[in-house]
């Protein structure tokens, strides 16, 4: 059941979403108008338009221009979490890690930041980065901005103690939303040193957008983490339907390999490891 305080383009995304899984809009059938949508919800144009959008992006329906929406093909892969869970396991990822603060500022965000955070110009936002290390050894730098009325709840000393989502946690922040990107990418010359990598050798990017109930962005996060310390798994099982595979990943980190790396010969994998399914 969708949370009645849940954002109202999230709503009319569960409503169709739920109506695709249990066969009421099989694949292929096209979806009600936009117009029709607006009247069987109550809500705008633009709420019905983004819970498109976000069924679109979760390959649920296809859209084109000047085509009607209409539902994906048989097989749909999806990943389901509740969302607590899976910010509770994000959060066991790092668990073990030791953390290094390296800045913790107040700016005015470039375009880019501002477009992520949906600040208007001239609101400064607050920029945490920290660099994690296991065994000694830097795993993983994350760089997180969030907004004016996010940052006012965090202090610098705590930041380099505990993670920035279990603070605002504690503090009544209810995370709702997270839209997430994984990719692989070359390391930047102004990160390698920090990482203890070359310029341009691989390097993994995980970058995250958190929103809270209202909808409302409260934490853009990006964390590159080399290439021989993290892995990512994922288990995938059809349902009942055949119709949806349910797909459940899982993020391991462990410390680099250093003798692949012509250092010693020890086992980088025997230090403390963390899973996260996220």
């Amino acid at each position: 059941m969708t949370n009645p305080a849940s954002p109202l383009y999230a709503r009319v995304y569960a409503a169709i979403k739920q109506a695709i899984q249990d066969g009421r809009l099989p694949p292929g059938e096209p979806l009600p108008s936009e117009k029709e949508l607006e009247a069987e919800h109550g809500v705008s144009r633009i709420t019905v338009r983004r819970a498109l959008e976000e069924l679109e992006r979760d390959h649920l329906i296809l859209r084109g221009r000047g085509r009607q929406a209409r539902v994906a093909d048989l097989l749909v892969s999806v990943a389901r979490t509740e969302i607590e869970d899976d910010v509770a396991s994000l959060l066991t990822l790092v668990r073990g890690t030791e953390a290094k603060l390296l800045r913790f500022a107040w700016q005015f965000p470039d375009e880019a930041v501002r477009g992520q955070l949906e600040v208007p110009a001239g609101e400064p936002i607050l920029l945490v980065e920290r660099l994690r290390s296991l065994n000694g050894t830097p795993i993983m730098l994350t760089l997180v901005h969030v907004p004016a009325r996010i940052g006012a709840k965090l202090d610098q000393a705590t930041v380099s103690k505990r993670t920035m989502l279990e603070q605002l946690r504690d503090q009544g922040v209810t995370i709702a939303h997270a839209v997430q990107e994984m990719r692989a990418a070359p390391c930047p010359e102004s990160i390698a040193p920090l990482l203890d990598l070359k310029s341009g050798e691989p390097i993994f990017v995980f970058e995250r957008l958190v929103r809270d109930d209202e909808g409302r962005p409260i934490q853009h996060l990006v964390a590159s983490l080399r290439w021989d310390s993290y892995s990512y798994r994922i288990t995938s099982t059809r349902s009942a339907t055949g119709r949806v595979v349910e797909m459940a990943g899982a993020g391991r980190v462990a410390a680099p390999l250093r003798g692949a790396q012509g250092g010693d010969d020890s086992e980088g994998g025997s230090g403390d490891e963390a899973n996260a399914q996220v």
